[in-house]
């Protein structure tokens, strides 16, 4: 059999000839540590940075020797290899793998062709003890199917447009509610479209439009560098004025580089889609928009304690959108970004394997809710991605259904956003997690969360890859 030289190319071949019922078995976890397998993988990730590409001969004589466990070998050596061109790799340098380098550098990938899939760099992994488990556990490259990929419209900001970030590097995030009570918004739970429907947007008032000039302020003074708005607070015409507000004010020195400036009806579909938006704070361009992929189906009983207006609704009624069909990843210095809003949140399963195949690694989920409490929905939702994934989560709401349902906002234990991801990168606890909720009284005002007993603005941390997640030995000198 003839084996292909490209080392990303090869790493998907033999990936999908090991079988999955070999990581049924223990037998991996006692490859890893064999040392037979790790001077072979050794072997191979030499060849691989010495020559930019792999030797079929060296490789089809280690598969012929150990079979599965050749193959095994092979794998993690091509891993080791292109540790070094990981971009959330402390010591990043391409050394004679310039071509890999480049191509994920144009496409955000480091195959060639997507006819069979993608292989992409790791950034996170998943927030649980390190055992036996799937085959993916084993290494710092995610192969991701030609099935999974086609529900993903993948993107790549260059470096240009982003800012620079260290692995690992923490990074302070914004969250402002922006919409204070149900005077910002038009809610109908009573559309003549043949079904049971509402529909939700905000007021373009230009208190509002005020407002959100004192939150780019707030956040431009504060430090942060992302800025993120709740579910329920665009129009076209509010979608502008953030573009043209963030451009006008926009000064160099600043720390504050990007905005999710939030979701709403945007664009001429009819229904619209609920969609999210993220845009550069210098030039107010797009850089990520995500539709909504789950409708959120309103309940009688939450609408009555919600308070919402227009008096009693005696039946449940659904979110009038047009559902997005795709997921974006954005590839970004700060790492594999995706958004997702609200009721998505729940209902994961339409997306929820894609992004863990993927690798994501900071997930902004913008909510239209009551308010966030510890141990609720939003908190276990997060958990279980984190668990799975490794991901920052990012969970911004406004201040509209606690205000209806507390107008003193006396109620202590609520909070606007929810900041939460990895205590630290060891795994070897299951309690593992940094909760940050942080709360704020005023729609433009910053969410703050207690850390130490001091409020201040949450942090997250950039993509990194640790080799102690896939434990790839030391090098020693090759034979």
């Amino acid at each position: 059999m003839t084996h292909p030289a490209d080392p990303a190319a090869l790493f998907i071949e033999l990936y999908d000839q090991l079988p999955e019922e070999v990581f049924l078995r223990p037998d991996p976890e006692r490859w890893k540590r064999d040392p037979d397998v790790q001077r072979h993988a050794q072997r191979v990730r030499a060849y691989i940075q010495e020559f930019g590409e792999a030797d079929p001969r060296q490789v089809q004589e280690i598969i012929d020797k150990d079979e599965h466990r050749g193959t095994f070998a092979v794998l993690r050596g091509i891993d080791l290899a292109l540790e070094i061109i990981n971009p959330w790799f402390p010591s990043f340098e391409y050394g004679n793998l310039a071509e890999l380098t480049s191509r994920y550098v144009e496409t955000g990938r480091l195959n060639a062709s997507t006819a069979d899939g993608v292989l992409l760099p790791r950034g996170a992994y998943p927030n649980r003890p390190q055992g036996p488990g799937g085959k993916a556990a084993y290494f710092g490259l995610h192969r991701v199917t030609a099935k999974s990929w086609e529900k993903i419209n993948h993107g790549i900001l260059p470096a240009r447009r982003g800012p620079a970030f260290r692995p690992g590097e923490a990074v302070q995030i914004g969250c402002a509610p922006l919409l204070e009570t149900f005077e910002d918004v038009t809610f109908d739970p009573a559309l003549p479209v043949g079904y049971d429907a509402f529909s939700l947007a905000p007021v373009d008032s230009a208190s509002l439009r005020n407002r959100i000039s004192s939150v780019i302020r707030k956040l431009d003074d504060s430090g942060a560098v992302i800025g993120v708005i709740p579910e329920g607070t665009l129009t076209d015409g509010l979608l502008k004025y953030w573009k043209e507000e963030a451009a006008r004010t926009a000064a160099q020195g600043k720390s504050l580089r990007w905005l999710l400036v939030g979701t709403g009806p945007l664009g001429g579909d009819d229904p619209p889609p609920n969609r999210a938006v993220l845009i550069d704070r210098l030039s107010g361009k797009e850089i990520l928009a995500q539709d909504k992929l789950a409708a959120f189906v309103l309940s009688a009983g939450q609408a009555s304690e919600w308070k919402m207006p227009g008096g009693p609704i005696g039946r449940s009624v659904a979110e009038h959108i047009t559902r997005g069909s795709q997921i974006t990843v954005l590839e970004t210095a700060l790492g594999r970004l995706a958004i997702v809003i609200c009721e998505d949140l729940s209902q994961s399963a339409g997306w929820a394997r894609e992004l863990i195949e993927c690798g994501i690694t900071h997930l902004f989920v913008p909510i239209f809710s009551k308010a966030i409490i510890p141990y609720r929905w939003v908190g276990q939702a997060a958990e279980r991605l984190i668990a799975d994934t490794g991901a920052w989560v990012i969970v911004a709401n406004s201040l509209v259904v606690q205000f209806a349902m507390d107008p003193a906002l006396g109620d202590p234990d609520w909070y606007t956003c929810l900041v939460a991801g990895p205590q630290d990168p060891d795994r070897r606890e299951y309690d593992n997690f940094d909760w940050q909720f942080g709360s704020a009284k005023a729609g433009d005002d910053l969410g703050l969360a207690k850390r130490n007993g001091i409020a201040k603005l949450p942090e997250i941390r950039a993509a990194r890859l640790y080799e102690l997640w896939v434990e790839n030995p030391p090098e020693p000198r090759v034979r």
